[in-house]
């Protein structure tokens, strides 16, 4: 049970944990005994004399006695605050660790996870349990663990105390705990549902907003600021709509428990008040001033309780969303004790056949088979749809084939572990993904011990060496902004090129990488790949003939199937779809 907890991260923290907890139980114990002490303190020194000429009860003080239960039960209180402050430290020390490891673990997690687990959850969502669900349980932790260890003790021992005062008030108890019991198991029944319901509306108001803000460009350029704007203020008042719901409910609970607190204490007050009238030795009146004490500490660790129910219950919502990350089963199967090596870039397909859900009906890719020797420059074209980037994903296993086989290197890449598939496959893609950091630093990002030399011959092959050293005033420490806002399109697909040329990869892959390039800049770095990589087995994936009719081999899709395998010459004689694109193509280009 333990093993599938979220405390089995609490685990580098068991010893500030364990302190933690011995010292609110040493605490509570201190407290339970103030009333027993404050009850001794008036039985003993204060005795009742009765005057029997007029009925009256005076009282004589036993000060040496007062003075020495007073001392101890001021040094019970000192003791319990300091005993507060380290519970409060080692509290917090446990609590927030827990929330570091959480994330930790959710985010190394989330980086393992294949592309159908990535479908599985919108990255939104994926955000908010790594932060907001993380800290909402990370809270609920260091605001609970005291009261959840104070107030079964304290309720406990206080009831015990309170009956072996007095049964006939204690039947107050009787009365008013069932209520409560009742009153709370309703309210949190109510409430659960909304708590994940709000989660999940925070899912909606992170989507909108990283969509906006994404595309903050293309909003201005269109001026749809004002249709932008609608849709967030209707995301964000489903927050704010479905927050009153669960902090209403939430309310029912305080006032519950304000109900209850002042039903007891009239219920107190008025059968003490009965017994105390037939009570002649002013014992009963010494006796309920220390049982009213034990009623606010039953009160007291009641509203504990319940507090400890509503943020358990929210908690426990996140806690869900978190588990169901966790719990969430790779398809990709990793071969991590593989001893076996890519040493060449060779490539085959038999019969590979590919649907993104076992219970779609049909395939995306259907019986693909070819071959790429290695040092082969293949061109891999198709119109929209034609799951041309579903073929490549194959590759670096993002999926896995549903039919079929797929060999580098002449072995099965199941046969190898994941690091070694993907650190010998580089891949650049048409929308170029760039981090907040310097050109080197995004250079180097596949490869930390690229030297100087090797940076530069990577940035001259991608045509990406004059801009950066003649162009921009700090060269390779250029800072970029978030996405390489700050520099253009074809200058950011450059770079990604010349990253995924520093990694030196057996493999290179550029899915429709030149989009942003003008010709000449294209035909450049295409000659640059040819000649001066040949070691190297490259595919590029395009919709314009005009990027691969000089490689080696191209492969013509259409539908998920091969329609055709040859040059550019042959498939100009033989194939239609190939006839058509590069006619539509070089018409356009002329005209």
């Amino acid at each position: 049970m333990f093993k599938n907890s979220l405390l089995r991260f609490l685990k580098p923290y068991r010893k500030f944990f364990i302190i933690a907890c011995i010292t609110i139980i040493v605490e509570c114990a201190l407290e339970i005994s103030i009333p027993f002490l404050m009850k001794e303190l008036l039985d003993y020194g204060m005795n009742p004399v009765l005057n029997e000429q007029n009925q009256i009860i005076s009282y004589t003080l036993n000060m040496d006695y007062i003075l020495m239960i007073g001392g101890i039960m001021m040094a019970f209180a000192l003791v319990s605050i300091f005993l507060g402050i380290i519970t409060a430290k080692f509290t917090a020390i446990a609590g927030r660790g827990l929330g570091y490891e959480l994330r930790k673990a959710e985010y190394k997690k989330i980086q393992e996870f294949s592309f159908s687990n990535m479908d599985e959850f919108r990255l939104n969502s994926l955000v908010t349990r790594i932060t907001n669900d993380v800290q909402i349980v990370s809270d609920a932790f260091c605001q609970t663990l005291r009261a959840i260890l104070r107030a079964p003790i304290q309720l406990a021992f206080s009831l015990v105390f309170a009956v072996l005062m007095s049964k006939d008030l204690s039947l107050v108890f009787a009365i008013v705990l069932p209520v409560l019991a009742l009153l709370l198991v309703l309210i949190i029944i109510k409430a659960k549902p909304l708590f994940i319901r709000v989660q999940d509306a925070l899912d909606n108001v992170n989507r909108t907003t990283q969509e906006s803000l994404v595309a903050i460009k293309l909003v201005k350029a269109n001026a749809k600021k004002d249709y932008e704007i609608s849709k967030f203020t209707k995301v964000n008042k489903e927050v704010n709509d479905i927050g009153i719901k669960s902090f209403s409910v939430s309310a029912w609970n305080m006032a519950a428990m304000d109900l209850m607190t002042y039903a007891c204490l009239i219920g107190v007050l008025y059968v003490g008040g009965k017994l105390s009238l037939a009570d002649t030795t002013g014992k009963l009146i010494n006796n309920i001033t220390a049982y009213l004490s034990y009623v606010m500490q039953v009160l007291a660790s009641l509203n504990m309780l319940s507090n400890v129910f509503m943020t358990f219950t929210r908690s426990q919502a996140s806690a869900y969303r978190i588990k169901q990350v966790f719990s969430s089963e790779n398809e990709i199967k990793d071969n991590k004790d593989s001893k076996e090596k890519i040493t060449s870039g060779s490539i085959s397909f038999k019969d590979v056949s590919f649907k993104y859900k076992e219970t779609a009906k049909e395939n995306v890719l259907s019986h693909i088979s070819f071959d790429i020797s290695d040092g082969d420059f293949v061109g891999i074209l198709g119109q929209t749809g034609s799951s041309k980037t579903t073929l490549i994903s194959l590759i670096e296993r993002f999926y896995d084939a549903s039919e079929g086989e797929i060999l580098i290197d002449g072995k099965n890449i199941k046969d190898y572990s994941l690091k070694e598939l993907r650190s010998n496959i580089a891949i650049s893609f048409q929308n170029p993904r760039l981090f907040s950091g310097t050109i080197e630093d995004n250079l180097c990002w596949g490869n930390k011990e690229a030297t100087k030399e090797q940076i530069e011959e990577s940035c001259k092959i991608a045509g990406c060496y004059s801009f950066i050293v003649d162009k921009l005033p700090l060269g390779f420490q250029t800072e970029l902004g978030q996405t390489g806002s700050n520099i253009s399109g074809g200058q950011r697909q450059r770079i990604c090129i010349a990253r995924a040329i520093l990694k030196n990869p057996k493999i290179l892959i550029l899915d429709d990488s030149f989009s942003a390039l003008d010709r000449i800049t294209e035909e450049e770095v295409k000659s640059n790949l040819k000649t001066r990589l040949p070691h190297m087995t490259k595919i590029i994936i395009s919709q314009k003939v005009s990027t691969i009719e000089n490689a080696d081999k191209i492969i013509v899709l259409n539908d998920g199937k091969i329609h055709n395998i040859g040059t550019s010459e042959e498939l100009k004689e033989i194939d239609d779809i190939y006839q058509s694109i590069y006619k539509i193509q070089t018409e356009g280009m002329k005209a």
